[in-house]
């Protein structure tokens, strides 16, 4: 190896000494050790000393207000009675079936708050905010009265005049034409089904009965520049009159699903229809189908009380064909406001079921046109109106509704929105609940089998007892 002169090794350590004087008044001194860039942005901001936070999760009193923000007040608690059951309002998806609309009630699930550690109270609340979505519209057993009012159809028993005969017999269909009734029910359309349903029932009809039908919602479609065009669309198709089979079937060919429902508009105008038939020598009968809410604006509750006590003196029936939780109240309210009755269908069996309440009611009407003596119009409960069916249907609603209840709480738990202590707890508060709706059903069974040979004022007596004033009486 090579020694390294002594005149080039002097140069090198003077270069380096150098270099290392230079760096040591030209770097930056490093970052004190208890910087970090929060108080260094902090500092800079003229806020030296404090150090921003990461955000904070709600409190628990925060989560608790959240989730009764969710609770609708018709939800005050979780029924028990049988009062309870069929004063509770329908949910907001009442009358579906979960796996319909699961995308959508699971981003509507994922608002409920995981709270820690909740105590029965809280898992109550949680419960409840079901209820709010999936609470099922339980018969009122003042709907076993308006079914009796039309089995005894012309009994003097019966102090409401329009329950007695006239000399003439009309019914008028007002059918919802709106685009959502193009939606597929049992391999058809609704529109299909309801057609068929009327083209039976006016084939059932007495020669000397008339009927008239009415559609709305039937122009235009359902985009928001043709609203306005649907909106006014409400027409007379078949004229009051006997049942002529090619002119009914032409009518209906004229029209498919399409637009908006202009509820309040088709029921102004079926007035209109009947105004030359007053109500003191015409039996006038309306039924509203509709597979939803009035979308035009217009109020059609308050054209409903109008026209409930116009002198057409109608009896006005509204029809729920597959309608949700909202359109159920909506509905409800129309044919109370009308002195009415209102009845949740799914297909067309049911209608074609509902329609021939005013099938039998104009066979009576003929019969006594006919000279038929007071005994040959006169008939047992049991013989015309299936009372088992008022428990057989409570629990069915019982059902679904449980089955709706278990998809969610499943998805609650699947989805990590809340832990399984609280989903556990909730799936036994269902259990509880379906067992008690259950309960009551069979108790309305057995004391509705007791009026199977009561007149109607004997059944009316018994049933206004039994519920004292939870039962409306006419």
């Amino acid at each position: 190896m090579k020694r390294i002169k002594p005149f080039v090794l002097a140069v090198l350590i003077t270069s380096l000494l150098l270099h290392a004087c230079s760096s040591e008044t030209t770097a930056p001194p490093p970052p004190a050790a208890t910087t970090d860039p929060a108080q260094q942005s902090g500092s800079e901001n003229g806020h030296a000393g404090q150090q921003s936070e990461a955000p904070q999760e709600p409190s628990r009193q925060r989560k608790l207000e959240a989730l009764k923000a969710l609770i609708p007040d018709s939800v005050s608690k979780i029924p028990e009675t049988t009062e309870e059951f069929y004063t509770q309002s329908p949910g907001r998806y009442a009358g579906i079936l979960y796996g319909e609309k699961s995308e959508e009630i699971e981003e509507v699930l994922k608002q409920l708050p995981a709270i820690d550690n909740p105590d029965q109270e809280t898992i109550e609340l949680y419960y409840r905010a079901l209820l709010g979505l999936f609470g099922e519209d339980y018969p009122d057993p003042q709907d076993i009265m308006e079914q009796m009012k039309l089995a005894s159809f012309g009994s003097p028993e019966i102090d409401d005049p329009r329950f007695q005969f006239k000399e003439q017999y009309n019914v008028e269909i007002l059918l919802d034409a709106s685009g959502s009734m193009a939606a597929n029910v049992n391999g058809q359309t609704k529109m299909e089904a309801a057609k068929k349903a009327i083209q039976a029932f006016a084939e059932s009809l007495p020669e000397k009965a008339n009927v008239a039908l009415r559609v709305y919602g039937h122009e235009g479609s359902g985009k928001d520049s043709d609203k306005a065009r649907s909106c006014k669309s409400s027409e007379l198709v078949y004229q009051l009159q006997p049942y002529q089979a090619q002119g009914l079937s032409a009518s209906m060919n004229q029209f498919k699903p399409t637009g908006w429902t202009p509820l309040a508009l088709a029921m102004q105008q079926a007035q209109d229809d009947l105004s030359k038939f007053k109500g003191e020598k015409n039996t006038n009968i309306i039924y509203l189908v509709s597979d939803g809410i009035e979308t035009c604006g217009g109020d059609p509750v308050a054209v409903a009380k109008q026209l409930g006590s116009s002198d057409i003196t109608p009896i006005v029936n509204v029809v729920g064909f597959g309608v949700d939780g909202e359109g159920q109240k909506q509905l409800k309210e129309v044919a109370k406001a009308a002195g009415g009755r209102y009845v949740l269908i799914q297909d067309q069996s049911e209608l074609e079921k509902e329609l021939n309440r005013a099938r039998e009611i104009a066979d009576r009407w003929n019969a006594w046109k006919s000279d038929a003596s007071h005994d040959a119009l006169t008939k047992h409960i049991s013989q015309s109106v299936d009372i088992s069916e008022f428990a057989f249907d409570w629990k069915g609603i019982a059902r679904n509704e449980s089955y709706n209840l278990n998809s969610a709480i499943i998805s609650l738990g699947y989805l990590k929105i809340l832990p399984d202590s609280i989903t556990d707890a909730l799936s036994q508060i269902k259990e509880k609940q379906l067992d008690a709706a259950l309960a009551r059903a069979d108790e309305l069974e057995k004391f509705l089998d007791t009026l199977n040979d009561k007149s109607y004022k004997e059944a009316k007596e018994a049933i206004d007892k039994q519920f004292h004033a939870n039962v409306k009486t006419n």
